[in-house]
């Protein structure tokens, strides 16, 4: 295989032949490699109006699509937003790997997924397809930061409760001493 294509394994399942359509990898997130074909009727009719591409992504997708590049990091946040809100997203690969690396961190962020989760979940669409080292470690370290973050936020709202709870009682000792007072 060529050189550009370091994301693809080379002991696995060879790729298709013919071009497939984008799969659907998650409720509402659909994959889309360099051997997909991507019509834009067909993406229409699955209601894909959200697009995340590699910048020499090959394709032209409906009127009217949202399309952002996989490698602005805003681009992350504003999909995972766009997939809870109900709405499907697509992310076009172009064979580097990036494509791969994206849809993995938007399992990990939106669908809350470990990253080995991430990646079975693309492998059984696309058996061809593994992961660089590196990009492996950076997944698992942005998820252990977000399961940080879940963390802090668990430990701020259970700190939020017993404030509110004190601050309750407080209040009612208070109130009880100013309204028995003459």
């Amino acid at each position: 295989m060529s050189e550009s294509l370091t994301s693809y394994n080379h002991f696995g399942p060879e790729p298709p032949t013919y071009p497939l359509p984008p799969e659907e990898i998650a409720t509402g997130l659909f994959f889309a490699d360099i051997f997909s074909l991507v019509n834009p009727a067909e993406l229409c009719a699955r209601g894909i109006y959200n697009v995340a591409a590699a910048r020499n992504c090959e394709g032209s997708y409906p009127y009217g699509t949202e399309c952002a590049y996989i490698d602005e990091p805003a681009t992350l946040f504003a999909l995972a937003d766009v997939r809870r809100s109900g709405y499907p997203v697509l992310v076009h690969c172009d064979g580097t790997g990036e494509g791969v690396d994206f849809a993995m961190a938007l399992l990990v962020m939106s669908d809350r997924l470990s990253a080995g989760e991430a990646l079975e979940r693309i492998t059984q669409k696309f058996p061809y397809i593994s992961l660089r080292p590196a990009s492996w470690r950076q997944l698992r370290g942005f998820e252990e930061m977000l399961i940080e973050e879940e963390r802090k936020k668990a430990r701020l709202y259970d700190h939020m409760a017993s404030t509110s709870q004190a601050l309750r009682q407080n209040m009612r000792g208070l109130l009880l001493r100013y309204l028995r007072t003459p």
